[in-house]
């Protein structure tokens, strides 16, 4: 059986990484900002003022 390359695909995907969100709402929880990368990598973590 013969198999046909496969085109890349340039689609976001949907699926979400458990771990990375839950410590994203965890730092946005006790008062800091998280900025992500367009590829979804945290960059940035800043503790705003209360």
């Amino acid at each position: 059986m013969i198999q046909e390359p496969q085109k890349p695909t340039d689609e976001k995907s949907n699926v979400v990484n458990l771990a990375i969100y839950r410590a994203k709402k965890a730092l946005e929880r006790d008062g800091f900002e998280v900025v992500e990368n367009p590829d979804g990598k945290i960059t940035l973590v800043i503790r705003l003022a209360k």
